[in-house]
């Protein structure tokens, strides 16, 4: 099993005296970032000849707006997506599934989402485009806490990633069966909830599970430029969403994003090196490491190599997750359900910075088969 390095920042990198400082042209070809997302639920079914799942989110920042959007996931692969006006939906950020079905704004009424310490207590309705009308109701009424943190495999089932997008749920569970009210339909077709083998707390649950409390790292968006900024080193800096911590030598031992022991976080052993101070026909690597509120996530190899003024480069995920705090049921259910924890290493992104007076960066991920 590789070593995972020891990549995590204190947040109180020393910052030496003006004198002892160089300022330096600094570019960094990778970007981190949050998705910000208040809480999610995703609702199974089975025995419908058209739909497999719903899934409502709710949101509340500036980048996403307020309010909530319903996933709905058909049995094509492809995903339908209904939101509320006030929330901020691009098509061109979604991937998900083979893609995206139905794609509109609509009233959502009711729209309630709330998550308490008895459970969830959910009802949401909307109209689809073919005017049929779309209900979801979930109450629960639980007796349990002690909710678990799991690493959503939403990047397992994308064909063409954007990005590599780690949804990690800090208090996820399951839907008690006892107790609960479940009702749900499209058209007038009613829609019957998918159980789920395990016992969770010694108790029957649906195949219906939610986190209201979650970190949405990303990594790697479509970009057309790297980082290009000037920094006093060693250093750190707020560029592009994230803040970039320089050593001495020029290169990058951590990027963030979101607070410290709250968002995502990259480390880098060795630092990863200055692309403007990369002489040509040099080549370096390296390993990375990706953690989400100090957990680690998933992390593997980089590789780049100067050719000319164009910078060829591979950022290859190679670690699986490896979960803690997961009931022992559960733990079995992950090691036979392996795509659980291993999907993060089907992933690899390959791209090209070409050097100049305006760098220029095209790149993109690829999904590594038979992993």
């Amino acid at each position: 099993m590789p070593v995972q390095p020891d990549t995590t920042s204190t947040g109180k990198d020393p910052v030496p005296p003006p004198e002892l400082q160089t300022v330096r042209t600094i570019i960094f070809p990778l970007n981190i970032g949050i998705d910000p997302m208040e809480r999610l639920l995703v609702a199974d079914f089975s025995g419908d000849p058209e739909f497999s799942a719903l899934e409502p989110q709710v949101f509340n920042d500036p980048v996403n707006g307020k309010g909530i959007r319903v996933l709905r996931y058909r049995h094509d692969n492809l995903v339908d997506v209904y939101w509320q006006p006030g929330v901020h939906t691009d098509r061109n950020t979604i991937t998900i599934g083979a893609g995206i079905g139905d794609f509109a704004e609509t009233i959502i009424e009711p729209a309630r989402f709330e998550c308490t310490d008895r459970g969830v207590d959910l009802h949401v309705a909307f109209t689809d485009l073919k005017g049929r009308r779309v209900e979801l109701k979930i109450q629960e009424k639980s007796h349990d806490a002690g909710r678990m943190p799991l690493l959503a495999p939403v990047g397992s089932n994308i064909d063409k990633p954007l990005r590599l997008f780690l949804v990690y749920m800090l208090d996820f569970d399951f839907v008690q069966r006892k107790g609960t009210v479940i009702h749900a339909k499209i058209g007038d077709r009613m829609l019957t909830p998918a159980t789920f083998p395990l016992l969770r707390n010694f108790h029957r649950v649906w195949l219906a599970r939610y986190a209201s409390r979650m970190i949405i790292g990303t990594f790697n968006p479509p970009m057309t430029r790297p980082s290009v900024f000037d920094l006093a080193v060693p250093g750190s800096a707020s560029v592009d969403g994230m803040n970039v911590s320089v050593d001495e030598d020029g290169t990058i031992t951590w990027v963030r994003a979101g607070g410290q022991g709250n968002g995502a976080e990259v480390g880098f052993l060795p630092g990863f090196p200055n692309l403007a101070d990369l002489a040509d026909g040099a080549g370096k690597t390296g390993r990375w490491t990706y953690r989400i509120a100090g957990a680690v996530i998933t992390g593997g190899s980089y590789s780049l190599e100067r050719q000319g003024d164009r910078v060829f480069l591979e950022v290859d995920c190679t670690e699986h997750w490896r979960p803690s705090g997961i009931p022992f049921g559960f733990r079995i259910f992950m090691s036979l359900a392996r795509f659980f924890h291993t999907w993060p290493a089907t992933y690899r992104w390959k791209g090209i910075v070409t050097l100049g007076k305006e760098p220029a960066l095209s790149g993109a991920w690829e999904r590594k088969r038979g992993t």
